[in-house]
C-alpha cells in the first residue's frame, strides 16, 4: 500500500475484492462495509465493518458493481486511528470498540464490538484490530 494510512502493522491479513457501490469514492485504510444489495462502501458511525480498505477508488464508478476494491480482511493486523471523541487511554488496551466512522474509532461505545484496542500511539491514536466474528457479511 503506497498510502498506508490506517494500517499500522501488516501481519498478513487476506485482502478480498469486492464490487463498489455506484457514486461511491473509497480511501486506503477507510473502515468499509456492505450495503443490503452487497456493494461496498465507506463505514458510518455505528456501522460493523467487513474490513479496511486496500485500495484507493477516487473516481466514483457511475453504476453499481463498475469497479472492485480490495479489503483487507481477518483480525491480525493492526491499525492506527483516532478516537472520535475522548482520550484513549492504556487502560482500555483487550477493549471492545465500535467504528466511529470511515476513519475514526468510537472508544466510548461496545455496541458491535467489532474493534478491540490493543495499544495507543504517543499521539493518543487508537491501535485496534478487526473482530472477525463481527464482520458485517459474516
Amino acid at each position: 500500500m503506497s498510502d498506508d494510512y490506517g494500517l499500522y502493522k501488516n501481519f498478513g491479513d487476506p485482502i478480498e475484492y469486492y464490487p463498489v457501490k455506484a457514486s461511491t469514492t473509497i480511501e486506503r485504510g477507510d473502515f468499509v462495509d456492505l450495503d443490503a444489495s452487497g456493494y461496498l462502501q465507506p463505514c458510518d458511525a455505528g456501522d460493523v465493518p467487513l474490513g479496511v480498505a486496500y485500495d484507493l477508488i477516487s473516481d466514483a464508478p457511475s453504476g453499481d458493481g463498475d469497479v472492485d476494491c480490495g479489503v483487507f480482511v481477518g483480525g491480525q493486523n493492526i491499525y492506527v486511528f483516532p478516537p472520535d471523541t475522548g482520550s484513549a487511554t492504556i487502560a482500555s488496551n483487550g477493549k471492545l470498540m465500535d467504528v466511529g466512522g470511515d476513519r475514526s474509532v468510537n472508544i466510548d461505545a461496545s455496541t458491535d464490538g467489532c474493534l478491540r484496542q490493543v495499544g495507543i500511539t504517543d499521539d493518543g491514536d487508537v491501535l485496534v484490530r478487526l473482530v472477525p466474528s463481527a464482520a458485517a457479511g459474516v
